[in-house]
């Protein structure tokens, strides 16, 4: 509102009252109380609407800076959403992609074991083969893992291709070490005409072995077979044998003896 028409209109009345005019009949001079009574009213009322107007300019000026806060806070926080959404999808991407990468690995993983398992059964047959043709002493070693190879027609399904390979390969891991080594031990041998005594056993590896009793009088010799070892009565290695068993109890000083040898 212009703030200048209040003033004209007062002035205009108080000229009108008080200007260089005749004189008013008292009927004039109400007219002019009244106007100015008039005029002050609308004073009045011109300083409310302003302090009103103040007023709600001032509460449409703080309205509008929290509202322009709020906007702020809420660009922020859409910032910082969007921000954690993409973590989150790259998150997402990185789990797929490993998730993928696991589940090609155990394909793999099935695809060899299905494969190993596929030979097992070769394996163990084999290695059953070998059982009777190693020595006594090496079947006590292995019996465990020999009796845990599964049998022919036994359920497979609770059994493990580590489990299988497990027994084979612990098989053989001793089989191994006792063809490369010397082993000497008592046992009980047919010595001829029905007789049984206790001799000593020298076995070379897995593929010879010599015995010879205590007097060294009696010897023979065995070669492995898929019945076990076969022993038969050499008499004549037997000084001889008995020297290697000296030799092996250092009760005299290494020497070479020459013994028979039959390779099957």
């Amino acid at each position: 509102m212009n703030s200048r028409l209040p003033i004209f209109i007062a002035t205009f009345v108080i000229a009108t009252a008080f200007g260089q005019q005749p004189a008013a009949p008292s009927s004039s001079v109400a007219e002019a109380s009244a106007a100015m009574d008039e005029t002050r009213a609308l004073l009045q009322q011109w300083a409310t609407t302003q302090r009103l107007i103040a007023s709600e300019r001032g509460d449409w000026e703080n309205g509008r800076a929290m509202i322009q806060g709020r906007i702020q806070l809420l660009k922020i926080s859409v910032e910082e959403t969007e921000k954690k959404i993409a973590e989150a999808k790259a998150k997402l991407e990185d789990v797929k992609k490993r998730t993928a990468e696991a589940e090609a690995e155990k394909a793999r993983t099935k695809e060899a074991s299905d494969a190993l398992l596929a030979t097992a059964p070769e394996l163990e047959s084999g290695v059953k083969g070998l059982f009777s043709r190693v020595p006594g002493v090496v079947q006590e070693k292995v019996k465990v893992l020999h009796d845990r190879i599964p049998k022919e027609g036994a359920d497979l399904k609770n059994i493990t291709a580590a489990e299988r390979f497990q027994n084979v390969l612990g098989i053989l891991n001793e089989i191994g070490k006792a063809n490369t080594e010397l082993t000497t031990l008592p046992e009980i041998h047919d010595i001829g005409d029905g007789r049984k005594a206790e001799v000593k056993v020298v076995y070379v590896g897995l593929g010879q072995g010599y015995f010879v009793n205590s007097s060294g009088t009696i010897g023979g010799q065995g070669l492995p077979s898929g019945t076990g070892w076969t022993w038969t009565t050499n008499n004549a290695i037997a000084p001889k044998m008995r020297e290697v068993v000296e030799v092996m109890k250092k009760a005299v000083s290494p020497k070479l003896v020459e013994l028979p040898a039959e390779i099957r």
